[in-house]
């Protein structure tokens, strides 16, 4: 508050004092008057001598009117202002202690606690969208936040009711045009989809995965064209492994067909074809390790190539 009721009445006496004598038609000795006749204020007072010399320039003078009724009121808002709470309640100012920052908001109407602010959350939220905003537990830290800031139920409840409605907004456009926002959370997630495809098909193919894996991948390799086609498809088969598993099978099946029954995924029963042997060998420690023998190493690739070409035609390892 700017002026103690004490400063304020002061000021009040010295300017009746320049009334009455503007009104007896003489000044106090030295003042110049800046009060008319009728009350008014003339143009300057608020650098005159009505104000003391310590509070001249002060913010307040400029929004009290140009009339000794408005200073009048001023000092009625200040006096119902310090008597609230039987205390002294001011605007807090940077140095105010944590206790008149308390009183000041308690009088502005902030509740005893947070949870005072749920019935003005339940207000704001159609029951629509209630769901989206869960429980009142959901939103606990923002009322942890609300009162410590000192908002009163009434600004709370707009808070809500403008962030239901930017909510509202942002859900219709994405619906209208969702490309922007999967063009955005694409590159967050699809980290997290080739962890779990991979653990997928280790979890399903067991120690066949590398054979299998590479089988799915020439399935793309082998049946679309080079450029963003085959990017963007590698990318969607690479989050359903149950679309990797379907294209390694089909390859499984034309690579060894005429072979005997296809058992490399574990069916019982059945001659060993091409794959299980291809599988068998890369489950060697030499292959695996080419440092425990390199000369063993290369003979197991150059085994495993023969093998992959009496079907395909081409190496399968370079």
């Amino acid at each position: 508050m700017e002026l103690t009721e004490t400063q304020a009445t002061g000021t009040m006496e010295a300017a009746e004092t320049q009334v009455a004598a503007e009104q007896t038609g003489t000044a106090a000795a030295g003042t110049e008057s800046f009060i008319n006749p009728d009350g008014s204020l003339k143009e300057g007072w608020q650098d005159s001598s009505l104000i003391p010399d310590d509070f001249k320039g002060r913010p307040v003078y400029k929004g009290l009117g140009n009339d000794v009724a408005s200073l009048l009121k001023h000092i009625g808002h200040q006096d119902i202002a310090i008597s609230k709470q039987g205390k002294g309640i001011f605007v807090p100012g940077p140095e105010a202690t944590q206790t008149e920052k308390d009183l000041f908001a308690k009088a502005l109407g902030r509740p005893d606690n947070p949870d005072g602010y749920n019935e003005a959350i339940k207000a704001a939220i159609p029951k629509e969208m209630a769901e989206q905003y869960d429980d009142l537990e959901a939103i606990g830290e923002a009322k942890g936040v609300f009162h410590e800031i000192g908002l009163n139920p009434g600004q709370v409840q707009r808070l809500i009711a403008f962030d239901v409605k930017r909510m509202a907004a942002a859900q219709e456009q994405m619906k209208a045009d969702p490309m922007p926002l999967y063009e955005q959370i694409l590159p967050l997630i699809q980290p997290i989809y080739a962890k779990m495809f991979k653990e997928e098909l280790q979890k399903r193919w067991g120690d066949s995965y590398q054979s299998r894996e590479h089988l799915f991948k020439r399935a793309i390799v082998e049946n679309t064209k080079e450029g963003e086609e085959r990017d963007l498809l590698t990318v969607r088969i690479e989050q359903d492994p149950l679309i990797a598993d379907l294209l390694a099978t089909i390859m499984n099946k034309s690579f060894t067909s005429g072979m005997g029954p296809d058992t490399s995924t574990g069916s019982p029963g059945g001659a060993m074809n091409v794959q299980q042997r291809i599988e068998s060998i890369m489950k060697n420690p030499v292959y695996q390790n080419a440092n425990l023998g390199p000369k063993e190493h290369d003979r197991l690739v150059q085994e495993i190539n023969r093998l992959y070409s009496t079907q395909t035609g081409s190496k399968m390892l370079e």
